[in-house]
């Protein structure tokens, strides 16, 4: 009961790496504590951060246990699995 109240409800994002690729990507890690980030909050999220960094955002997670990356940039939103 104690994740979902105060801070502990909201997720920890930390910035891994603002020259992803020597392309300027920001590659951005959630400390997964178990819980899965909502895929609807983390696209408008990712959307507005990619609009203010102007150039391609990128988030790894784990969702339904497996290590994803979530993507946005000019061409939209999307979602795929790590290896």
């Amino acid at each position: 009961m104690i994740k979902n109240v105060g801070t502990n409800s909201i997720p920890v994002l930390k910035v891994d790496d603002a020259d992803f690729g020597q392309n300027r990507t920001l590659y951005v890690k959630h400390d997964h504590d178990g819980r899965d980030l909502h895929i609807e909050y983390a696209e408008k999220s990712l959307n507005y951060l990619q609009r203010l960094w102007g150039r391609e955002v990128v988030l790894e997670t784990v969702l339904d246990g497996k290590r994803s990356l979530l993507c946005c940039n000019d061409r939209g939103f999307s979602v795929r699995a790590l290896k």
